[in-house]
């Protein structure tokens, strides 16, 4: 394989084999799941095998001239299109050279060999919002010139879904080639929102789903790369299947497991002055990252999950915070009467509104009030408009 790094999904794989053993590759694939699962990765291992002259074991060898090129992103037959910023392009005639300026073009080149490294890292360029028309355009150029060497040209499209947002403009110049493209050329569309692609361009496609990766994988493979074992089994199961998700929350897993201290603290506390604390804390999150605000609320659900569990069965065994057993155990005991269906209820809504550019300091307080009541076993009634319908 041209990267160890990758997961392989053996089902997809031997799949897109047997196709290519038998003749029978189909024209354009899309590989579409969720986030983090290796998508982009198997769209790049099946180019790279198309073109591999040292096969082995029904995979690319990674090792000649032609494995290195495709690694790379410098393989003549192998073209990348996603997402660019519009930089200086007036109209869709302009070269798409317009739109790198100094400091883009090193941002791309960057962001390519942070993908040579590891498979699961997202190309995102700054400003770069959808697949430009002029890439379309140039692709139909180039696909009219002659294939080098008599090889396959494979058209990697990341971030498939980008062709129809904001408009299906570079989605409907696509249709025709995809259509019929030429001899021993294979498009292989990538998304994590298939259904916003064209429904003309899904029947054009063969389509594979790629799952979430299992959270005992994801365990493990935390563990192997030197991962606390209670830490890991925390950020696999907030990972969902996400392994580039599960490779940020090693890397922040000190620093969130501190912010985690914080929320869940001013769950517990009447001091106004903690609340304060939660509030400033979520609130810089969400500007700096919104990704790392929703890994606290993931990790606060999770615990409140713990309690939940703990207080109706009194085991431990699929505890997920085991080296807070201490405080479960305090807590479930302290608040014997507590609802903790509806304390997770009431942090998963706030994410939800927060996410939603709902006022973050009332959100904060409330879901806290709401917690508390739940704590005390008072019955939650959510807000309905007819409480305010005169009798």
């Amino acid at each position: 394989m041209i990267s160890p790094k990758l997961l392989i999904n053996n089902k997809n794989w031997q799949r897109l084999v047997r196709s290519r053993n038998s003749g029978k590759l189909p024209h354009a694939l899309l590989f579409h799941g969720s986030e983090g699962t290796g998508k982009e990765g198997h769209a790049l291992e099946l180019a790279a095998l198309l073109n591999c002259s040292r096969i082995t074991n029904e995979e690319p060898c990674g090792n000649c001239p032609s494995c290195i090129k495709t690694k790379s992103f410098q393989h003549g037959n192998v073209k990348l299109i996603l997402p660019l910023p519009r930089g200086k392009i007036k109209s869709r005639d302009d070269s798409i050279e317009k739109a790198f300026s100094s400091s883009t073009l090193k941002e791309y080149w960057d962001l390519l060999k942070q993908k040579e490294d590891d498979p699961y890292f997202p190309i995102r360029l700054t400003g770069a919002n959808t697949i430009l028309i002029n890439s379309i355009r140039e692709l139909k150029h180039d696909l009219a010139l002659s294939v080098v060497n008599n090889e396959w040209r494979i058209i990697l499209i990341f971030q498939a879904e980008k062709l129809c947002i904001p408009s299906p403009e570079a989605a409907h110049s696509l249709l025709k080639v995809l259509e019929e493209p030429p001899e021993k050329t294979l498009f292989i569309l990538v998304s994590s929102q298939p259904g916003t692609i064209l429904d003309t361009i899904h029947s054009r496609c063969q389509s594979l789903y790629f799952p979430p990766i299992s959270t005992q994988i994801l365990q493990e493979r935390l563990i192997n790369s030197g991962t606390d074992p209670v830490q890991a089994t925390v950020m696999a199961r907030i990972s969902y299947g996400n392994v580039r998700l599960s490779q940020e929350l090693k890397e922040n897993s000190t620093d969130l497991m501190e912010k985690l201290v914080l929320f869940l603290n001013a769950c517990f506390s009447n001091d106004p002055s903690i609340w304060n604390k939660c509030i400033d804390t979520t609130a810089r999150l969400k500007i700096k990252d919104i990704r790392q605000m929703e890994q606290l609320f993931r990790c606060a659900v999770l615990f409140f999950r713990d309690m939940l569990y703990y207080s109706a069965t009194g085991s431990d065994d699929e505890i997920i915070y085991k080296n807070k057993m201490n405080k479960i155990d305090k807590l479930t005991k302290l608040y014997s009467d507590a609802d903790w269906h509806s304390c997770i209820q009431h942090i998963e809504n706030t994410q939800n509104y927060i996410s939603r550019n709902g006022y973050l300091p009332v959100q904060i307080i409330c879901m806290i009030l709401d917690i508390q009541k739940s704590l005390r076993g008072e019955i939650y009634e959510p807000f309905q408009l007819s409480d305010w319908t005169p009798v």
